[in-house]
């Protein structure tokens, strides 16, 4: 009896299956490419050929790619552990990278083009060196963070910034300037460079715990989530980040500490490498190797040595010290490490500090070779989040591996970018190489989503498991034999499976080695052992000054090499007798015997005392530390003499607060929350309608505009938070990436709506608009089934990694490119909705020439009557009635709209079991409702509300770049409404997106006062100038007060007030001391008079205030302004219950 098809089919094992529904989609999309038959072709056709030809070869060229990635995660699920497997997956990589170029191969000869790839294998491994310690420098804090502290940073790019502007601070103090100011002479200076990491690791220390200690603290007392750490981290962010921009200004920077450091060519490593040339395309598939040389500049080769050599030294210090096991023993749980002893705060707090310092230290050392500004550290967290989604979160050994991954991936993009981007007519392709890591994040979590070190460690316990079950003897003889050839680097002590000494004694020789490597390069490319010159073109002081420093590098650097060449032969020779001793014993049968028992002794009382040593340093450090941030006087201490006159006080601030929290309580309930919502509704529109102006003839007209663009702003930040509070608020699912869905809505209008001789589609706007919320729903949810399941931080990541995808390839697709000039970047010249009818009337109007009048030139003909003119007759206005208010009234209707329909959905059904998904997913599966399901819709619908946002958002632009995605000016900001409006509730999400909207045209106005007395609020913007410029040009007086203050706190037994206080005077006056006052560098560098001296920028201002909303609301008023209020529905019969009583 034959058996059907399908039945064969669902006989074949699950790893089977997706192979071949893996090969049918390839098949497909090369039948696309090469012949024009795949299933998109036939799309096209359906579509009556209206798809774009090069988006129809792009999604095929992608869907041949993702096949690859397809097969290796058939290789982790289905494929059983053996050989094969583990050579696959070591080597997925390498055969990514081969798949990737047979796709573009592929692609090449379907379009009849070719090309050549250029691979040089010298500089693919220096730049993936260089881009591997970039993003291990803030992952491995990262790292750190979250297996001591369990939540993921989104501020530790801003340790790294601290870190590079340290650096430059250092190269403008006076004491150093002859070294930096000398011209280059042929020697590098080692001075300045070991100073700033010095001084990098330890500010950028002290700024993680000051963060650590005001902010995060705060949190872990009251058993705050992980999830609202890390969503504080962001406030965190815009915080230090605006203050970086404050103090530094927004122009670029490098940190120089000798001019020969910049000499790329004379300074630098000369390296054999041999170069690939792979022709791709039309003809036949060639690769040609050449040899040729390269040179690797030593500035650029100066960060993976510091960042790997740091980060190990960090992986030593967790494996090996007394510290690093009270570490790890507070990451594993910190009741049971706070129930054996262990100070788990100062635990937290040297966390916080090591994390921040190593993180430091990288970017001091990046300030070397490339100009940053403050925005920099932002470009790199997100691929750092990728090497430790990659390395599993919490794993620094799976961190440093999957640093190596990503960057190499990153470096082998560029060249691959460059050879297609010329040929298929899109030369901007190698700026999107930094794509790449993003992709990486989503590619990752799909095919490994608890990342490699989770996988490496599932590979080591099967592999301890299969040792123990099927264990042979050690080999004495062997073990010795190798320990005569191999003994300096403990090779016999892995036939004896004693892994622990063999890592030992090979760290011993290693370290060894290092320490001779490094010292003879720094003392053979410096001036140590040479006679100091002074440079030509330096006055006598200056010199004198230069000979000074240098002698003293010359004497340190003497000292040091001498070191590395004493450890180098000796410590090596050493192992290797103790290797010889051992081997001795081994051959005598003796194998348990100790080989040196007095040195063995000497060694274990000195490595305990080496180690009591450190630990009374670090505890001393986390002391020291403590009192600096709690120096108050024991509770149990005598009474104050001001005790019994503060009473009075105490009682009336004991009264205030229980008001405060009788109402904040009145708040959840449905009555307490709408008096609420109509108060601050209030406070809000008279707020509205006092923003100020400045003098205007027609004040009306103006007034409107004003009130009509808050109103619009306000209406996208709606609908963007109304979109936010159903995916994360309702949900729970913690979406970063609201900025995604709005940028289909403002895309896809942009394009589809274009008139096509602006490269557009000439669509009508409502189906655009229609057509882009269906895109939006759509991706909603297509985003659920492989990234819902993940835990709520993967999510995050993923999400605002594709939104950076979108903004990288608003950048660099010329698909993406609407308006007058097709190689511009960004999109414009689209119409806007009811823009031609508000100002020339039903019927369009023309011109003498014959000519349709635009609406700009309908506005300003005052022989029309349109409908703007009539409203601005009717308002009294001496010129037609601006558009904006069109368009507020078009956002106010939508906004208006969704919360109806929200609203009804929150309490059907649906919205029950979105609340219980929230609440617990097992809970909710376990009654029998499909989690993915309600997760997908809820995806869907949110995507759909802010595509919606997305047109307003465009519409309001009038055309826009892909600067109008970043983070800090939309997503942080619709979180910052979320946060503060109330988390659940849509009466919430008016007020936040409210007070943001207030908050922009605010510093807007605060801005135009800056530069004239006459302009309103000028009051303001004057205090805020004198306050910066108290801070800038005299630090210490501030630093002053503020000690002064916290002392005084301390008197009066106020703990958390004198901590705060504390910490920002001592903040101060360091900042004092390193920053200078008025007349220093950092002044002239930064504020030249020719740009107005010392005077902030507002937007700045702004962006400090918007983190310090962010985390202040989190800390104090965590449910928000307006708390999720409970909803009950009605039991059934309950009214006729209530009639029969």
């Amino acid at each position: 009896m034959s058996t059907s098809p399908l039945a064969r089919w669902q006989t074949l094992h699950r790893g089977t299956k997706r192979l071949v529904i893996t090969a049918l989609v390839a098949l497909d999309a090369i039948l696309g490419l090469l012949h024009g038959a795949g299933s998109l072709n036939l799309l096209d056709l359906l579509l009556f050929g209206n798809l774009p030809g090069d988006l129809v070869w792009l999604l095929q060229t992608v869907q041949l790619i993702c096949t690859g990635f397809a097969v290796v995660k058939v290789v982790f699920d289905d494929l059983p552990p053996s050989r094969l497997r583990v050579g696959i997956i070591a080597l997925s990589p390498i055969l990514l990278l081969i798949h990737v170029l047979f796709s573009l191969e592929i692609l090449l000869r379907g379009q009849g083009l070719s090309t050549t790839v250029n691979l040089d294998l010298a500089s693919l491994g220096m730049d993936t060196l260089t881009w591997s310690a970039t993003y291990l420098a803030i992952a491995v804090g990262c790292t750190l963070t979250y297996a001591v502290q369990r939540y993921g940073n989104f501020a530790q790019s801003e340790f790294f910034m601290v870190g590079m502007y340290a650096g430059v601070v250092l190269g403008w103090m006076e004491h150093v300037q002859p070294l930096v100011t000398a011209p280059q002479d042929g020697v590098l200076s080692w001075t300045v460079f070991l100073y700033a990491l010095i001084l990098g690791f330890l500010v950028s220390g002290f700024a993680g715990v000051v963060v650590d200690r005001l902010v995060f603290k705060g949190f872990r007392d009251r058993k705050a989530s992980a999830d609202v750490m890390m969503i504080a981290s962001l406030g965190v962010a815009l915080i230090l980040r605006g203050l970086l921009y404050l103090r530094f200004a927004s122009d670029s920077k490098r940190f120089v500490p000798d001019a020969d450091w910049m000499d790329g060519s004379g300074q630098a490593w000369t390296l054999p490498s041999r170069v690939f040339r792979i022709d791709l395309g039309a003809g036949d598939l060639q690769v040609v190797s050449e040899v040729r040389e390269a040179s690797y500049a030593f500035n650029n080769a100066i960060m993976p040595i510091v960042t790997f050599g740091t980060v190990i030294m960090l992986l030593l210090l967790l494996t090996r010290t007394r510290l690093g096991r009270r570490m790890r023993a507070v990451a594993d749980n910190p009741e049971l490490a706070a129930s054996c002893g262990i100070n788990v705060e100062r635990v937290q707090m040297m966390s916080a500090f090591l994390s921040a310092g190593i993180t430091g230290v990288g970017g001091t050392v990046f300030g070397l070779y490339v100009t940053f500004s403050p925005q920099t550290g932002f470009t790199l967290l997100l691929p750092a989040f990728a090497v430790i989604v990659l390395g599993t979160i919490g794993s620094i050994s799976g961190t440093i591996v999957a640093a190596l991954v990503i960057g190499f991936v990153r470096a082998v993009s560029s060249p691959v970018l460059i050879a297609i981007g010329n040929p298929l007519e899109r030369t901007n392709y190698a700026a999107m190489a930094g794509v790449t890591p993003y992709l990486i994040i989503i590619a990752i979590l799909l095919v490994l989503p608890k990342g490699l070190g989770d996988g490496w460690e599932r590979w080591r316990i099967e592999r301890l498991r299969s040792k123990a079950t099927t264990r042979t003897e050690a080999n004495p003889r062997a073990a010795a034999a190798l320990a005569v050839l191999f003994g300096w680097i403990g090779l016999h002590h892995v036939q004896l499976r004693q892994n622990a000494r063999a890592v030992a004694m090979a760290g011993l020789t290693g370290l060894a080695w290092a320490v001779h490597a490094v010292s003879s390069f720094m003392r053979e490319n410096s001036w140590a052992g040479r006679d100091a010159v002074a440079p030509s073109g330096m006055d006598a002081a200056t010199s004198e000054a230069w000979l000074s420093l240098v002698g003293t590098e010359q004497a340190v650097l003497s000292t040091f090499g001498l070191l590395g060449d004493v450890m180098w032969p000796l410590i090596p020779l050493l192992v290797w007798a103790y290797a010889l001793r051992e081997a001795y014993l081994l051959n005598a049968g003796r194998l348990n015997e100790d080989p040196l028992p007095a040195l063995t002794r000497t060694w274990t009382s000195f490595t305990g005392r080496l180690g009591r040593f450190i630990t009374a340093c670090s505890e001393a450090l986390s002391q020291g530390l403590g009192r600096i941030t709690g120096w108050m006087p024991a509770s149990g201490g005598g009474a104050m003499p001001l005790n019994g006159s503060l009473d009075g006080l105490q009682d009336l601030l004991k009264g205030a607060s229980s008001r405060l929290t009788e109402w904040s309580e009145a708040r959840t309930t449905e009555r307490g929350s709408t008096r609420a919502f109509l108060l601050f509704s209030a406070v809000l529109l008279l707020i509205i309608l006092w923003l100020p102006l400045d003098g205007r003839d027609d004040w009306g007209f103006y007034k409107s505009l004003q009130v009509s663009n808050v109103l619009t702003t306000f209406a996208i930040f709606l609908l963007l938070a109304f979109s936010l509070n159903l995916h994360t608020g309702m949900t729970g699912l913690l979406n970063f990436g609201v900025i995604f869905f709005a940028s289909i809505g403002a895309i896809l209008v942009g394009i589809l709506t274009a008139p096509e001789e602006y490269f557009g589609y000439d669509w009508p706007i409502f189906p655009a608009v229609l057509a882009a919320m269906v895109v939006g729903a759509a991706a909603g949810w297509l985003m659920a089934g492989p990234t819902a399941r993940l835990r709520s931080d993967y999510f995050a990541i993923i999400t605002i990694s594709m939104g950076e995808v979108v903004r990288l390839l608003l950048s660099g697709e010329p698909l993406l490119r609407v308006g007058a000039n097709a190689s511009a970047i960004g999109i414009g010249q689209y119409p806007k909705p009811l823009n031609v009818w508000w100002f020339c009337g039903r019927e369009p109007q023309l011109t003498s020439a014959g000519e349709v009048m635009s609406p700009v030139a309908c506005s300003l003909d005052p022989t029309i009557t349109s409908a703007a003119s009539i409203v601005g007759e009717w308002l009294g206005f001496t010129k037609p009635a601006p558009y904006m208010l069109v368009l507020a009234l078009l956002g106010i209707a939508a906004a208006a709209l969704t919360w109806f329909v929200l609203s009804t959905l929150y309490r059907s059904p649906w919205g029950r079991v979105l609340r219980a998904i929230r609440e617990d997913e097992e809970v909710a599966q376990h009654h029998g409702h499909d989690i993915m399901r309600h997760k997908a819709m809820s995806l869907a619908v949110g995507g759909a509300i802010a595509a919606l946002a997305g047109a307003l958002w465009a519409w309001k632009l009038g055309g826009f770049q892909p600067s109008f995605m970043s983070p800090a000016r939309s997503t942080f900001l619709v979180w910052a409404a979320f946060i503060i409006g109330g988390a659940a509730n849509n009466r919430g999400m008016i007020i936040g997106a409210m007070i943001i909207a207030l908050m922009e045209f605010f510093f807007n106005v605060l801005v135009a006062a800056q530069g004239s007395s006459d302009l309103p609020l000028h009051g303001v913007a004057d205090s805020i100038d004198t306050l910066f410029q108290w801070s800038v040009l005299t630090p210490f007086q501030p630093a002053v007060l503020l000690l002064a203050l916290a002392a005084l706190m301390a008197f009066f037994r106020s703990n958390k007030a004198a901590e705060t206080l504390g910490l920002l005077g001592l903040t101060m006056l360091i900042l004092g001391v390193l920053l200078g006052g008025e007349g220093h560098h950092s002044i002239t560098e930064v504020f030249p008079e020719v740009l107005g001296g010392v005077t902030p920028k507002m937007g700045f201002v702004k962006e400090v205030l918007v983190g310090l909303l962010i985390v202040f609301s989190l800390k104090f008023n965590a449910k928000g302004l307006l708390p999720e209020v409970p909803f009950r529905p009605d039991r059934p019969g309950a009214a006729t219950a209530e009639v029969d009583e």
